[in-house]
């Protein structure tokens, strides 16, 4: 007898429409089996998969039993249960159940290959469910840039930071925005992302989990939806959803950064547009006005021996950033790259000798945070406690079971532990590194810092230092530790 193998798909959005059910699907193919007499190897079946591709799990299964030849002839409804994508479905009948010697049978269509005319159908067919899926696609995105014109946010499964989406529509996360504002005045303030990424790290959570990327960063500062835009296929749009921090902030801000990621010679960076090419860049600040240092450079000598020499500037007096000028009159000097690196590096080196040293420094260049932050932090704390209070109801109605409960429980107690820690009636300090994490790290400081690796350079640097300010015949470092 002909050993046949049944298989049935149905993916999300289908579950509900009529004769698509797995069911449905099952008792055709089973009824055909017994008016020809064919024997049912077995039933496969992938419930809630998509037809685009061939990941799915039954599938899988089925083509190892075939690979055994435990298996004749292939039976489903119709075509586009095996896939929906002309490329699959003939990789599937040419190379896997043509080369074993299997036939495939598609009871709606009514063709079978073991017959030429059945295997040249099956390749029309599979070039129209092609065009009908590629069709759907164009659908979708053109809905999309519509929804982006009329301001409003596309959707999809990942919401943005700040952000709630309900019912179409982005509405503020109060607590999640307190952090998207941190991150802009961080970084107006002078702040590196990476020491940005290592304190909000260590200070909050966010409905995606914690900062542990510098992408994070980058994308807050980066993305227009946070000044009210919907951006879409490189075109931004005035959007219906309340803005998390003004236009001119964030103007702002992604000037300060687009700055950054620009080579000297006016191109961007392709290998990596977003990490700046010298090791102080992002932790100066003017000690005079209170602008951050940019590299400003020159060309001396002639001919073979014409060099570039760079020079850390204040952009008040190098006036090249409008944007960036605090006092036009600023005078403070600027200092050659090479060797205002070299101080900062000799500085550390000696922390590195004696790391008992750090433990009598204070953490004088910790983030102040503000304390009318309270109430958002509070209400994030109530929000915890309903969620906390709901797990134990469903315990007690028996509905959820004990161990499931524990993990949420103390999971929850975690971060409410953690806001309830930032609350204060006054403005706290919040360092990035602990003594020990300092300590740690200077075991490595002459091999890194003695090394060719300018990124690697800048990165310890940065862990180590929250800022650097400029005087006119002095500097002061603000470690990242206590």
């Amino acid at each position: 007898m002909t050993r046949v193998a049944i298989y049935a798909r149905v993916s999300t959005a289908e579950q509900a429409e009529e004769g698509y059910s797995i069911g449905a699907q099952t008792d055709r193919l089973t009824a055909y089996c017994m008016a020809r007499d064919w024997l049912i190897y077995d039933t496969y079946i992938d419930a809630g998969y998509s037809g685009s591709n061939t990941e799915r799990p039954a599938l899988k299964k089925l083509i190892h039993d075939i690979k055994n030849k435990k298996i004749d002839l292939v039976l489903v409804y119709k075509l586009d249960r095996l896939s929906r994508s002309q490329k699959d479905t003939l990789l599937l009948i040419e190379d896997v159940f043509n080369h074993y010697d299997v036939s495939f049978v598609s009871i709606n269509e009514n063709f079978d290959t073991s017959t030429p005319f059945g295997r040249a159908m099956i390749g029309m067919l599979s070039v129209f469910a092609q065009l009908e899926r590629e069709q759907i696609k164009e659908r979708s995105r053109m809905g999309r840039i519509e929804r982006a014109k009329e301001g409003l946010f596309h959707g999809g499964g990942f919401t943005p930071i700040g952000y709630d989406y309900v019912e179409g529509e982005l509405k503020i996360n109060d607590y999640e925005a307190m952090q998207v504002r941190e991150i802009f005045s961080l970084f107006l303030s002078g702040r590196s992302i990476s020491s940005i990424q290592r304190h909000m790290n260590k200070k909050y959570t966010h409905k995606h989990g914690s900062w542990h990327s510098s992408t994070s960063i980058v994308s807050v500062l980066t993305t227009p939806l946070y000044k009210g835009k919907i951006q879409y296929l490189g075109e931004i749009y005035e959007g219906q959803h309340q803005p998390i921090v003004d236009e001119k902030t964030f103007d702002q801000a992604y000037r300060i950064y687009d700055d950054i990621r620009w080579n000297k010679d006016g191109t961007k960076d392709k290998k990596n547009p977003f990490v700046a090419k010298n090791i102080l860049t992002g932790l100066l600040m003017c000690g005079n006005c209170s602008a951050r240092y940019y590299v400003k450079g020159n060309y001396g000598g002639h001919g073979d021996n014409k060099k570039y020499h760079p020079y850390y500037t204040c952009y008040s007096r190098g006036k090249s950033n409008k944007p960036m000028i605090k006092d036009p009159t600023c005078k403070n000097p600027s200092h050659h790259v090479g060797s205002l690196d070299n101080v900062i590096i000799e500085q550390i080196k000696k922390l590195s000798f004696d790391p008992s040293v750090i433990a009598q420094m204070q953490a004088d260049s910790a983030t102040i945070i503000p304390s009318n932050n309270n109430a958002i932090i509070e209400e994030k704390i109530k929000a915890l406690d309903k969620q906390i209070n709901r797990l134990l109801d469903l315990y007690q109605m028996g509905t959820m079971p004990f161990d499931n409960i524990t993990d949420r429980i103390e999971k929850l107690n975690d971060d409410k532990e953690l806001l309830i820690s930032q609350l204060s009636s006054e403005d706290v300090y919040t360092p990035v590194l602990t003594i020990e994490d300092a300590k740690d790290l200077l075991i490595h400081a002459h091999d890194v810092l003695d090394s060719e690796d300018t990124k690697k350079k800048r990165e310890f640097i940065h862990s180590l230092i929250n800022e650097i300010i400029v005087y006119k015949d002095d500097i002061e470092i603000h470690w990242a530790f206590e």
